[in-house]
């Protein structure tokens, strides 16, 4: 089973939209009735397609913690680190230094944190002044590769939003973490020390921050640290797109069951073939990521994340909310519609055929649960894709899944942290619930209009 296939399965609300492209613009150079779902997985394809368009455009900024880690480089008796024949010591610091009396002859200092990379698009004047920092949303990669500029770009650029604003003087930085899955407050200081940097330069006049879903929470979170311990410097106005500050629903079923599927993939069965030792493989990469402090954080109801999530919510129901600059809620969520499906539960049959002398055929289900599912929100659809992963697997599983069970991934309420009173304003609903992190061009028109508004 391919890695996509995987990515596709768990976390697709990211499949790319199929409406015909309109060649109309407006008067921001958007296009008209665009419609693109931003990324929450990787996708090679789009990176190859339009990296060299993008290879001389920017410049990238590594953003690192001020607080700094001496190293030891070169041991009095030892050849330095980096000739043939050095050996590398990873305990070497100024306390083991005492503690064996040795000399050391080369100190070294590096960040103790790395928190991401920022990737700098100026406007068409060339000069720095008037950035809008936007902050990445969850990404999924089995490999760790991460969200890759190009595809970042491609994405919030689809509807022609990028260049809307690079044509109109604002300078488009794109924020990336580089340890996603550290949590919530890590992602945030990275922000923090985003926000810094730009403040040092000469001649910024003011930054504005959109957060794209999790990005949202990240932001929000810096942001209410700076406004408490001080003021947001230079800082116009906040636009969180859809972000889980309730948390995400990721239907527990799923998660109980991805680790019922990796017991079904024994070596009982398919033996130590190449094909079952690769699904495994597969499969315990999927569990990882499951597991890790950030979707624990974020996620409602993970068989792990209680101690987690239940300290994000604390840490962010003290913080508050962003009080002191004009701030934007944009949701794929309508007001009030739910998702359309039953309101009783439905389920998901699976039966896994075997000999009867290897046992005989097991069956297990997977269930919804309408009081989470059915709410209105930004929607994904993971019962169906849960199924589909079932289904190109090298045991012979099928899923028989029953038609409407498309689920709230981030809930309307969920996406305004509880209440429209939190924000400046919320922009307009949509009529009917939308995909998660869908980009119309009525959002897209929005951002561009409201940036016009506050930001100086």
């Amino acid at each position: 089973m391919k890695i996509k296939t995987i990515l596709t399965a768990l976390f697709a609300t990211t499949s790319f939209c199929s409406f015909a492209q309109q060649t109309l613009t407006d008067e921001y150079g958007l296009l008209i009735d665009s419609s693109h779902i931003i990324s929450m997985f990787s996708d090679d394809s789009t990176e190859s397609a339009i990296s060299s368009a993008l290879s001389s455009i920017g410049n990238t900024w590594s953003i690192n913690s001020t607080e700094m880690l001496r190293t030891c480089e070169w041991w009095e008796g030892e050849e330095p680190l980096g000739t043939i024949g050095s050996k590398i010591n990873q305990s070497s610091s100024i306390d083991n230094a005492e503690a064996i009396q040795r000399t050391c002859l080369q100190w070294s200092e590096y960040p103790k944190y790395y928190y991401g990379t920022a990737h700098i698009y100026l406007s068409n004047d060339g000069q720095l002044d008037k950035p809008v920092v936007v902050v990445q949303p969850y990404n999924v990669n089995l490999e760790d590769s991460g969200y890759s500029e190009q595809q970042f770009y491609s994405d919030i650029n689809q509807g022609g939003l990028a260049t809307s604003l690079r044509s109109a003087g604002y300078d488009v930085i794109l924020y990336r973490y580089k340890q996603q899955d550290r949590g919530v407050e890590f992602n945030a200081d990275g922000v923090k020390r985003l926000l810094d940097v730009i403040n040092d330069k000469s001649g910024i006049s003011s930054t504005s921050l959109v957060g794209l879903s999790m990005g949202g929470v990240v932001t929000r979170f810096a942001l209410r640290e700076l406004e408490k311990t001080g003021s947001l410097n230079k800082v116009a106005t906040f636009v969180s797109f859809d972000a889980p500050h309730l948390g995400s629903n990721f239907p527990r079923s799923i998660l109980d069951n991805t680790n019922r599927l990796l017991s079904k993939i024994d070596t009982s069965l398919c033996g130590l073939k190449g094909v079952c030792r690769d699904a495994r493989r597969k499969l315990e990469a999927i569990i990882s990521k499951l597991n890790t402090k950030t979707f624990n954080e974020l996620i409602i109801n993970t068989p792990s994340g209680s101690s987690d999530r239940t300290a994000l919510l604390s840490k962010l129901a003290s913080l508050g909310h962003v009080q002191t600059i004009p701030s934007l809620a944009l949701t794929n969520g309508a007001q009030s519609s739910t998702q359309g499906a039953p309101n009783s539960i439905l389920t998901s049959h699976f039966k896994l055929y075997r000999a009867w002398y290897n046992g005989g055929s097991e069956y297990f289900k997977v269930y919804t649960t309408p009081s989470v599912d059915n709410v209105s929100g930004g929607y994904a659809d993971f019962y169906q894709v849960f199924s589909d992963l079932i289904a190109g697997q090298e045991h012979p599983i099928t899923p028989y899944v029953t038609i409407g069970q498309r689920h709230s991934f981030v809930s309307t309420l969920s996406a305004l942290a509880g209440s429209e009173n939190y924000w400046t304003e919320v922009a307009a609903y949509p009529s009917n619930n939308e995909e998660h992190m869908t980009l119309t061009y009525a959002k897209a028109r929005k951002i561009r209009e409201w940036l016009d508004t506050y930001q100086y």
